[in-house]
């Protein structure tokens, strides 16, 4: 495996193609003025196909490529190509192609709605406004490029560490193979880092308070003093430039071209969430109270730093649960080989590991593994798995597209890349992980299944082009497959003795994990509603830090930590802006869609025809009509309402 690109060949790609990007630019320009619809938006679709084809590239390698110099390279092209879409954003020579064709004429449905959408995005964008105020835009554009970078850049590389002097002492509770991982300095202390893969199991499993209470506290200020004032720019611009399109604030700009369609919608929604959570809260946090009371009988309150822990607690008595108990099942490599040969069975592919013969892999580190999606003997698709944590990598899990899958005259396999933080598999160590962990392997995977599936003759509509509240569905459906005794049997199965999981102890395993769904539901919704009202407002006098305090203690069972800063490593507020809502809008569609799978998930069938009626699609058709489509009516609440009170 070998590293494809350096700064300098990085950059020289991102000039061949900001060229390609302009010659078909000139060409759009000049197309005469009886063009048909259907060359008018092929020659705009072709500029986006050479600005993916480094913008992709481009937004990876800045957030996990190990050589400071090319991170630097590809922030730097990301500013080039966003320079770029700006101006064609506002280039009215570009936009006169498409205001004068005669929308009556016939066309492909395609090409209709790849007309349409671009004309909205056109008028979106500020085309029509006057010169000084498309400069001032396309000024304004630039700057949050820049604003954006910096707030990821901080979190990625704001890690912080803590250091127990007692050692392992300090460390009561963990499992041994996390002691074994973190032995103690010859002073007998121990660090830890705030990288996922130390912050869950000290939350989860550290019997002494103080440690829990200590992590916690250096975990919430990552990226803080730093993104403090950057997250406060990047709102004021962000302002500024809804502003001078003519809407009100940042979150009427943001959702409305969403499934929910205004800002007023997602607060409602968000608000009839909380308050359908709020009972079953309720009655969980009397219950990890009363937990805290065999412990501490003086206790008034559960802090946060306390909930994971008590939980756990609360899920051994009430479940006889301990999630150590099903981690000898789930060694990372198992789990991985479990997943790809689970959506081989379900989706009818073929997944291999890829040879580097023709010398067109980018392995950007020696960690990471490429594999190639075969159907009927012929590639159809490329995946990158990026799993474990190192230094000044990006510190969650997501998936990132690569190449949007195209087919016709500009045939182009999709690729992708998941991005995780699990345990690395070491001589002597399988790398046992979480279930959570495992859950959200099938999450980033469904991510990936819904790039890699959506294939179309449009650039535009190629990938994840669908609605962005809308882009959890897949994900979190995958999920499922994470719960089920029959699918799980297949792969997970104990690394010492080979025996699968047993069924009784993934009934067990479910019924405590959905122990804390109210709580957790409310937590969601209170980064919902931190991040609209962020964005509803006039952000000048605004404190972040007071802000999610404030709204701490009005939606949710927690006062927030004096000391803590979590709004400066919240890195939705830059992704999402106003719309982390978005993760439960999806959930509430996925657990309708859920009901059509259910009795037998391996269903082939059915996995067909939403592979067909959604995941292929990518932006072809509106969300509200895959919906409709799958589900043969709209979306229902009754689905994920059953699942909240179950």
């Amino acid at each position: 495996m070998t590293i494809k690109h350096t700064a300098d060949s990085f950059s020289a790609l991102v000039d061949r193609h900001l060229a390609a990007a302009k010659t078909h630019l000139e060409t759009l320009r000049g197309l005469p003025t009886d063009a048909t619809a259907e060359t008018v938006a092929r020659t705009f679709d072709a500029i986006g196909v050479e600005v993916g084809a480094v913008t992709g590239l481009a937004e990876i390698l800045s957030a996990v490529h190990p050589d400071e110099g090319v991170r630097t390279a590809a922030e730097s092209a990301i500013q080039r190509m966003s320079a770029f879409t700006t101006e064609l954003s506002l280039d009215r020579s570009a936009y006169e192609p498409f205001s004068r064709l005669d929308l009556s004429q016939p066309m492909t449905p395609e090409v209709q709605r790849f007309v349409e959408h671009t004309l909205r995005d056109y008028r979106r964008g500020g085309v029509d406004k006057d010169d000084a105020t498309r400069e001032k835009i396309r000024a304004l554009q630039e700057k949050l490029v820049q604003t954006g970078q910096l707030f990821d850049r901080n979190i990625m590389t704001g890690g912080k560490k803590l250091r127990l002097e007692g050692g392992h002492a300090d460390l009561v509770g963990l499992p041994q193979d996390f002691l074994d991982a973190h032995p103690e300095d010859a002073d007998g202390s121990v660090t830890l880092s705030t990288d996922p893969t130390d912050f869950l199991p000290v939350l989860l499993y550290a019997e002494r308070d103080e440690t829990r209470h200590d992590f916690f506290m250096v975990y919430h200020t990552r990226a803080f003093p730093e993104n403090d004032p950057v997250l406060k720019q990047l709102l004021a611009e962000r302002h500024e430039l809804a502003q001078t399109l003519g809407f009100e604030h940042w979150a009427q700009f943001s959702c409305e071209d969403k499934m929910i369609g205004s800002a007023e919608a997602a607060r409602e929604f968000a608000m009839k969430v909380t308050d359908l959570a709020r009972p079953v809260a309720r009655a969980e946090y009397d219950e990890l109270l009363e937990e805290l009371r065999t412990l501490d009988p003086g206790a008034e309150r559960v802090r946060p730093w306390q909930s994971r822990f008590l939980m756990e607690r609360v899920k051994r008595k009430k479940h006889s649960f301990d999630s150590q108990s099903v981690r000898p099942y789930f060694a990372y490599t198992s789990v991985k080989e479990g997943i790809l040969r689970t959506t081989e069975a379900l989706f009818g592919v073929e997944i291999r590991l890829a040879s580097d013969e023709q010398g067109d892999v980018h392995f950007w580190h020696e960690s990471v593994e490429c594999y190639d999606v075969f159907e009927n003997s012929k590639r159809t698709a490329r995946f990158y798995l990026d799993m474990f944590p190192r230094d000044a990598k990006f510190k969650h899990a997501a998936m990132f597209q690569l190449y949007a899958g195209l087919e016709g005259e500009r045939r182009q396999l999709p690729e992708a890349a998941l991005v995780c933080n699990f345990p690395e598999p070491k001589p002597g160590d399988p790398a046992l992980l979480l279930h959570d962990q495992v859950t959200t392997f099938f999450h980033e995977f469904g991510h990936l299944l819904h790039h890699l599936f959506a294939v179309s003759t449009f650039n535009g509509f190629a990938g994840i082009a669908c609605e962005w509240d809308f882009v959890e569905v897949p994900s979190q459906l995958y999920e499922e497959w994470a719960w089920s005794a029959s699918v799980l049997q297949k792969f997970a199965t104990h690394h010492e003795t080979g025996e699968p999981i047993p069924t009784e102890l993934v009934e067990r395993l479910r019924a405590a994990e959905e122990y804390g769904k109210g709580l957790g539901v409310n937590g969601q919704m209170l980064y919902a509603l931190f991040s609209l009202t962020l964005y509803d407002r006039d952000p000048a006098g605004v404190e972040p830090g007071e802000l999610m305090g404030d709204m701490q203690r009005e939606l949710t069972l927690y006062e927030k930590v004096p000391g803590t800063a979590m709004h400066a490593a919240f890195g939705h507020l830059h992704g999402y802006s106003a719309n982390y809502y978005t993760y439960m809008w999806s959930l509430v569609i996925s657990k309708d869609f859920f009901g059509q799978f259910e009795g037998d998930l391996m269903d082939t069938t059915t996995a067909r025809r939403y592979r067909d009626e959604v995941l292929a699609q990518g932006g072809a058709e509106d969300a509200s009509e895959m919906v409709k489509s799958f589900l043969g009516r709209e979306a229902g609440f009754a689905a994920w309402e059953s699942w909240l009170k179950a």
